[in-house]
């Protein structure tokens, strides 16, 4: 009987199953939801949980991968918006329970949204403001603080605290923003193939339409499609970029509230072009 024991323990090994991960995954790990600020024990040590998220208030970690003595601009993370000067950023979860890709991050969608993020420390709530530009490499992840927003919240003591958030529209602040909104054309793209993204926008985007401009009132608006070649990016259609034709481009955010673009279709075929885009 022993030796059956050990004989199925080994095949379960063998197939990649792995009884600790499996506890872990099924066990008990709530992030802390209750709305009091305090802090019992070593706040910076907090046991680690799965996220809770929802669209509007969410609950768990709060970590950081910013230095709390020298804060630096994100480098644009996963979010791919290259060398940026802002300096109030964070990480979003992946996921909720280990490999169910059921959090925030959603392929990238999340980019660009700003969060109000508020952690249980020593003396009570801390709040800051954030953008997302990354993503977790954790499962134990709510968010994970870069830049500045580390030093706010956790002072001198880095570590993992229980905490909340929840998105916000960005408020105008160097600290968000590196420049005005616009519509960013990856590098390397041509006439046949071309990518795009918003920078700099009060939210997080959740799609872009195009139409043919001389018929504003009576053209059909259509959707441009989530790339995946790329994350955080919209493909542009190719017989778009070999027109010379004004084309109508326009920005949707959850708010309601919409960016303009008025381009000929060829001039978005232009490599690393950053195109500002107008509130309407």
């Amino acid at each position: 009987m022993k030796a059956l024991w050990l004989g199925l323990a080994l095949g379960l090994f063998a197939c990649g199953f792995d009884p600790s991960a499996h506890q872990d995954i099924e066990g008990s790990h709530p992030p802390l939801t209750d709305t009091s600020g305090h802090c019992p024990g070593i706040c910076d040590a907090s046991p680690p949980s799965y996220p809770s998220v929802d669209t509007g208030l969410s609950f768990g970690d709060i970590t950081t991968y910013g230095s709390v003595d020298d804060p630096a601009p994100s480098q644009g993370g996963a979010c791919n918006y290259g060398t940026t000067g802002i300096y109030a950023f964070a990480a979003i979860n992946v996921h909720e329970m280990p490999g169910d890709l059921q959090g925030q991050w959603d392929g990238g969608h999340f980019c660009g949204q700003c969060l109000e993020v508020s952690l249980r420390s020593e003396t009570g709530w801390k709040t800051a403001i954030v953008r997302v530009m990354d993503k977790c490499a954790d499962a134990h992840c709510g968010v994970d603080l870069g830049g500045a927003p580390a030093k706010v919240l956790m002072g001198d003591k880095p570590g993992r605290y229980s905490g909340k958030w929840k998105p916000v529209q960005c408020p105008v602040r160097d600290d968000l923003f590196d420049g005005p909104p616009s519509l960013f054309i990856k590098e390397g793209s041509n006439a046949f193939w071309a990518l795009a993204q918003v920078r700099n926008a009060a939210e997080r985007v959740t799609a872009i339409r195009w139409r043919k401009a001389e018929a504003p009132e009576s053209g059909p608006w259509t959707e441009a499609s989530w790339a995946a070649e790329a994350e955080n990016f919209y493909r542009l259609p190719s017989e778009i970029l070999q027109d010379t034709a004004l084309y109508e481009w326009r920005v949707e955010m959850p708010s309601g509230r919409e960016y303009r673009l008025k381009l000929k279709g060829a001039e978005l075929a232009e490599p690393s072009a950053n195109w500002p885009l107008s509130e309407g």
